[in-house]
């Protein structure tokens, strides 16, 4: 496969993968953002399209293609992948498109990110007017995403394995788990009860995250037990962090906070913790 070059004084419209759209009339880029789902999991997970089609205005209107971002940081966008609508459907809350994904974007999936600009409010555009958006950058192959800060992320289980899976196209996330120690949930999407664990010593939350990517219940028994009675599912597993501590503090003052946050989230109740393991008294 011939090596890909992209610089940052190029456009949308500059990369030949797009060339065959570039005179069209009926072309529109969209920039998807939504507070209320990780568009990024749903596109791991192969639920995006479904997700795309559905829309409450029709805002594809008079389009046949689509040419799909997800909004990452305040202006930036990364590209999904390009659609073709084949029809549309009123529907009483809205409308529903038909769409066939167009081969030959591969390359650049989950990986070009562009220069929105300052019209993020617009994330409708005509791909003529549209096309002169600036590349950014192309991530490395199976990059994840950007590393938003500790108390900023809810990541799926696909993720995470991405990440496990291929930690130099994710360094950031590996560099920064690995450097502090803490207490964390892992959510069972379908019911929303919790896991609350603690993760402490050499390398920190990394080093318990990734044991869960190797081995979904990690050791605990009712998740363990989840998995028995629900094969597969760890595919509704959401990981976040709730509290983040010093690399080097003490296993006692870790589960210290675990147990309390465990307290606090009811999770031992009406959760997936099985015990409280109390932390030993300081002499």
């Amino acid at each position: 496969r011939a090596e890909l070059r992209i610089n940052r004084l190029m456009k949308i419209s500059d990369l030949p993968q797009f060339y065959f759209l570039l005179d069209r009339k009926d072309v529109k880029v969209v920039r998807h953002r939504d507070t209320k789902f990780n568009l990024f999991a749903m596109y791991q997970d192969g639920e995006f399209e479904e997700y795309q089609n559905g829309q409450a205005r029709e805002v594809f209107a008079r389009a046949t293609y689509l040419i799909s971002f997800i909004a990452e940081r305040d202006k930036f966008a990364r590209f999904v992948g390009v659609w073709k609508i084949l029809g549309v459907t009123r529907k009483n809350k809205g409308y529903r498109y038909d769409t066939q994904k167009v081969d030959g974007f591969s390359e650049l999936e989950n990986r070009l990110t562009v220069s929105w600009g300052e019209g993020t409010r617009s994330w409708v555009q005509l791909f003529h007017r549209a096309g002169n958006k600036s590349v950014s950058e192309l991530l490395p192959e199976n990059y994840v995403r950007e590393f938003p800060g500790f108390y900023d992320f809810v990541l799926s289980y696909a993720e995470l394995k991405r990440i496990a899976d291929y930690p130099d196209a994710n360094r950031e996330w590996v560099r920064m788990l690995r450097a502090v120690a803490g207490v964390y949930a892992i959510q069972d999407g379908a019911t929303g009860m919790l896991y609350i664990g603690s993760a402490y010593g050499v390398s920190g939350v990394w080093q318990r995250w990734k044991s869960y990517a190797r081995t979904p219940h990690g050791g605990n028994q009712q998740l363990r037990r989840l998995l028995e009675e629900h094969p597969g599912a760890e595919d509704n597993f959401r990981f976040s962090l709730l509290r983040v501590m010093e690399p080097n503090a003490q296993k006692k003052d870790v589960i210290a906070q675990e147990v309390l946050l465990i307290e606090k989230l009811g999770s031992l109740v009406y959760g997936l913790n099985s015990n409280l393991i109390m932390p030993a008294s300081s002499a």
